[in-house]
């Protein structure tokens, strides 16, 4: 055994979130957040404005690696469904990264458990903001392994960008708009809860955190599930087993159409394309969705995939346990 094993997993959750609508602060413009009139100290910055880019379902930003962004910038997938981040054996190769020997990973797939990978590290990741700044992450011990599929783009894609480090900011996701921002809140108490400074309604839907992950209450064809908030995964992804509870079995997923795929654990599996009735996510109802169904090894009912992502405005704010949400703005 490892003197130190890591499991880059996605975790199970035991209780689904509630889903409701939350009145919310407002964001003063002078920094402070307004509650019943009165302010209160309560600092909300913009660390980082990053291009996002979506390529078929993956959400992915410019970054350099090791110092690297002169030779030849890199991606990273945007993944809030993972637990930690993964580098491909192919880049950390070609930058020379070193091996981390007090620490190896077991990768978590949708399939279930993978094998054990070693880590590397890196001592200088940075995003590519749109200041031409850049945005220090590092230095990581981060595990390596393949995807299992990825975009043909420039810069390439690198490997994954996970919770552990997003869980460090306020996420607000423009996939419309093409940009990924990145926030700090910070009150006088250590804590800030305050809303985005979006002018119109938008849901406030509270979320279920575990580790590095959040989740969040849904309903499908008025059957209460829990969902994980995954920009990694491209589509939204029902379980076969929620599926079952939703009235849907077996035999009628089978004269639907699908496919086979796999994840980053190696697993192939089966899916199909289904239409239910309805979907309800915060104050939203969408009619006769059309979902993604296929084996999840996980106890959340779904994936919130980056098909999503792209039709909303999203903000995860990880130190609020809150998700704001409104469609987005094209």
């Amino acid at each position: 055994m490892p003197p130190e094993a890591d499991r880059a997993r996605r975790p199970r959750w035991l209780a689904a979130a509630l889903l409701c609508l939350l009145p919310a602060p407002v964001l003063a413009q002078d920094g402070t957040l307004a509650q019943d009139g009165a302010p209160v100290p309560c600092a909300v910055t913009r660390i980082a404005r990053v291009p996002l880019r979506d390529d078929g379902g993956y959400l992915s930003v410019p970054v350099s690696i090791a110092g690297r962004a002169a030779q030849g910038a890199y991606s990273l997938v945007v993944d809030t469904g993972a637990e930690g981040g993964l580098i491909s054996g192919r880049v950390a190769e070609a930058l020379g990264l070193l091996i981390d020997s007090g620490r190896r990973t077991v990768l978590y797939g949708t399939g279930g458990a993978g094998g054990m990978v070693p880590n590397v590290l890196i001592a200088d990741l940075r995003l590519t903001t749109e200041d031409g700044q850049g945005l220090d992450l590092g230095p990581l011990s981060t595990p390596v392994g393949d995807l299992p599929g990825q975009p043909m783009i420039t810069p390439p894609v690198a490997g994954l960008l996970g919770g552990d480090v997003l869980s460090h900011f306020d996420l607000e996701f423009d996939v419309a708009g093409g940009w990924l921002s990145l926030w700090r809140m910070r009150g006088d108490d250590g804590a800030c809860h305050a809303a985005p400074a979006w002018h119109g309604a938008y849901d406030t839907v509270p979320l279920v955190r575990d580790g590095h992950r959040v989740a969040v209450g849904v309903e499908l064809d008025g059957q209460a599930l829990t969902a994980l908030v995954d920009s990694g995964a491209r589509s939204r992804i029902l379980s076969t087993d929620a599926a079952a509870r939703v009235g849907v079995s077996e035999d009628r997923l089978a004269v639907d159409p699908g496919g086979e795929t796999s994840g980053v654990d190696g697993r192939t599996k089966w899916y199909h394309w289904h239409r239910f009735a309805s979907l309800r996510i915060g104050n939203e109802v969408e009619h006769a969705p059309v979902l993604t169904v296929a084996p999840l090894r996980d106890r959340v009912d779904m994936l919130l995939g980056a098909d999503w992502f792209a039709r909303h405005n999203v903000w995860i704010s990880y130190a609020g346990n809150r998700m704001f949400v409104r469609p987005a703005r094209r």
